[in-house]
């Protein structure tokens, strides 16, 4: 079989080239062109032609390569992966700043996509579309046996095309179709950017990828430059955020400082790679108290700009360690649309410090970052992870917004909306058992098959409804934070963003409330 006959083998072969030529023209490491991995990458290739010309049975080059793939990646850090051309593609919307869609945000459904999140003046927005809908259909194609990557990208398309939509209503239990249009949606970085009542500067910033710095910038010559009074200070919400692009982590601790600080520094094994990055300008807030929240889903981009002006002592840290993510990656795409996201160098900080260790490839988990002021990070329990597993929230909501959001701005909400939550999931039929009570039932079942004496089965049955009665509890020791999560949906789904944090999650946060009291306090 030559060559030509077989297109896996040319892929093979490509794909091994034109790491090398990328290598070299591509510039990820000068030094490792004359490194003894490129004699074996080119044994490699030469042992795929002897066995493609020479071995007695057909060869699967999609297995294949898939093994070399996986194997190769298997001995590298965790943040370094191979991209197929859709996932990369994917890659590349984040990379840019948008993506050419309806302007929703899904998670999976047995029956499709359950809509999360609708972007304001968005696509799906006009059309009428809702959070808590669930998209059944695209262009007549059901999502019920599609996964959740093939369904988004059926809604996804060239822009300004349109996609014909089956959508189904839980809270109104109506079934209708729509013709949206596909638009280009720009990445929402920042869904908050204004005053407390007593004038200190919030931002929730929810990423580092492509604009985030424009429109951090933008909202600081809003609210600080250009604003009609100098505010106390700035709070910068960075609690889970998992990072982005380092240019964009750059510009924003740049933005903060006066000229020749060190903002980051590089190590890597290329000398392209190993560089230290200065403060260039002034700072634009004229040196206005400034504290970031950070948490341990804090990482990357959000480290880099925490670390920056922590270690510049420009501004606080308030919360938890932050996620421990010291590397850097770099990306490369080969003419077929596939890949690499790889790690490429470490960042540190002033004095050389790092946050991940020399063998990081190995153990790729660094130290974080420990806040001046420590508050624990919120942590689900049990209960709460599977209650929100089951996506039950949004939808109970939906039905009952507006009687949710008059009790609670009438005085606080009572507890009986622990008791229709319940019945709302039995009628879902979600259950809302423990994995207890879930083997003490398949003890009654079997106890049943097998014919056990009654006193037994008495015995067990006991067992059981003592531990539905336990579960049944959970909901009742959980009822504030339940309560919470159902005041908190029902003013983004009626208010959106900016009002819910303006007129609720501002007040109600403790980790922002301790941050404003901070920098009221260094007024006196």
């Amino acid at each position: 079989m030559t060559t030509d006959e077989n297109p896996q083998r040319s892929i093979f072969l490509t794909l091994v080239f034109s790491i090398i030529l990328l290598l070299i023209a591509g510039g990820i490491s000068i030094y490792v062109i004359s490194d003894k991995s490129i004699e074996d990458i080119l044994l490699l290739s030469s042992a795929a032609r002897t066995i493609e010309d020479n071995y007695p049975d057909e060869i699967d080059w999609d297995e294949m390569i898939l093994s070399a793939r996986d194997a190769m990646f298997a001995k590298l850090d965790r943040y370094s992966t191979f991209y197929q051309d859709e996932q990369f593609e994917q890659l590349d919307e984040h990379m840019s700043g948008g993506y050419s869609g309806i302007g929703i945000s899904v998670l999976p459904h047995d029956s499709g996509l359950l809509i999360m999140s609708v972007r304001e003046n968005g696509p799906a927005y006009e059309a009428g579309l809702m959070n808590g809908d669930i998209i059944e259909k695209a262009d007549s194609v059901s999502f019920a046996d599609l996964s959740p990557a093939k369904s988004s990208t059926l809604l996804r398309g060239k822009e300004n095309t349109y996609v014909n939509i089956t959508v189904y209503r839980p809270s109104s239990d109506e079934r209708f179709d729509l013709k949206v249009e596909r638009r280009r949606i720009p990445f929402l970085h920042i869904p908050f950017a204004g005053y407390t009542d007593d004038s200190v500067v919030y931002i929730r910033l929810l990423d580092f990828n492509f604009g985030a710095s424009q429109d951090l910038e933008a909202a600081l010559d809003s609210l600080v430059i250009q604003g009609a009074f100098r505010p106390k200070g700035i709070i910068i919400d960075l609690q889970g955020n998992p990072g982005g692009l380092f240019s964009e982590a750059y510009e924003i601790a740049d933005l903060f400082l006066d000229e020749g600080y060190m903002i980051v520094g590089t190590d890597g094994r290329s000398r392209w790679e190993d560089m230290q990055y200065q403060s260039t300008g002034t700072d634009v807030t004229d040196g206005l108290p400034l504290i970031l929240l950070v948490n341990n889903g804090s990482a990357s981009a959000s480290e880099i700009v925490s670390g920056a002006l922590q270690s510049s002592e420009r501004a606080m840290l308030v919360g938890d360690t932050t996620f421990g993510k010291g590397l850097v990656q770099g990306f490369v795409q080969f003419p077929n649309g596939d890949g690499l996201k790889l790690t490429v160098s470490r960042y540190f900080f002033g004095d050389s410090v790092y946050l991940n260790d020399f063998d990081s490839t190995l153990e790729d988990v660094g130290h974080g970052l420990v806040p001046d002021h420590f508050i624990e990070s919120k942590h689900y329990t049990y209960f709460q992870r599977e209650l929100e597993n089951h996506l039950v929230l949004g939808p109970f909501t939906a039905m009952y917004e507006e009687d949710i959001i008059r009790e609670y701005e009438s005085d606080t909400l009572s507890d009986r909306w622990i008791g229709r939550l319940v019945g709302f999931m039995n009628d879902q039929g979600k259950s809302t058992r423990s994995y207890r009570t879930i083997l003490a039932e398949d003890m009654d079942f079997i106890a049943g098959i097998e014919s056990l004496p009654s006193k037994y089965r008495k015995t067990i049955r006991q067992i059981v409804e003592t531990s539905q009665n336990e579960d049944l509890k959970q909901f009742y020791e959980n009822r504030n934070y339940i309560k919470n999560r159902l005041i908190e949906t029902a003013y983004k789904r009626k208010f959106g963003d900016y009002y819910s944090y303006k007129n609720l999650l501002l007040k109600i946060r403790p980790e922002i409330q301790f941050a404003e009291d901070l920098i009221l306090g260094m007024e006196q």
